[in-house]
């Protein structure tokens, strides 16, 4: 008996730690619901743990939401499998696009690590023109940090706070462009407001 309780606790502590995926938003309302219920029973401990879960089903649920955001294809390109990977406060969202040999790479890094680009990327943009051209693109201010006969990189501040990067090293910024400004920029953002 000693032995199955210990098992169980550890496959508890193990469950804990690694990352559930939420089945429907209707699980997450019944999480937060029972947080509330709880807490009218003084069951803090209990209340605690379902508004973990409330809070991590609905960070989830916005997830998938973002993940319908990246088009299946933009200005002719096609785009392959996303990466989508989470760890410690932060999310990275990877997708390439290809056209005719072309690629071109769409990343979107939100949490602690997308706020801290976000703030580098302010800080390049206050600095002397010639670390980058700054233009704007559906509302959002998007830094040109492409190299002179080299890789095309346009990073997108997000209104969010998080940071969306485009480059490819197959085009040149001006073909680059294009994509750029064909990219949801907005609504991805808009998935992505807290």
């Amino acid at each position: 008996m000693k032995t199955a309780a210990i098992i169980i606790g550890t496959a508890a502590i193990v469950m804990s730690g690694s990352p559930v995926m939420a089945q429907s938003a209707d699980e997450a309302a019944t999480a937060c619901t029972e947080a509330a219920r709880l807490i009218g029973e003084d069951d803090l401990v209990g209340a605690l743990d379902e508004a973990k879960w409330c809070v991590e089903s609905l960070e989830q649920l916005r997830q998938q939401v973002t993940l319908t955001v990246f088009p299946d294809t933009v200005e002719g390109f096609e785009g392959g499998e996303i990466d989508n990977q989470s760890a410690m406060g932060m999310t990275i969202i990877e997708r390439r696009y290809s056209r005719e040999g072309d690629d071109v790479a769409v990343s979107l890094t939100t949490g602690i690590a997308g706020g801290g680009l976000a703030a580098l990327a302010q800080l390049g943009m206050g600095m002397s023109a010639g670390s980058g051209k700054k233009l704007r693109v559906q509302k959002r201010t998007v830094l040109d940090m492409s190299e002179a006969g080299g890789e095309a990189q346009y990073m997108v501040q997000l209104k969010s706070g998080g940071m969306l990067n485009i480059s490819s090293s197959d085009l040149d910024a001006a073909t680059l462009l294009p994509f750029v400004k064909a990219f949801p920029i907005a609504d991805l953002d808009e998935a992505l407001e807290p």
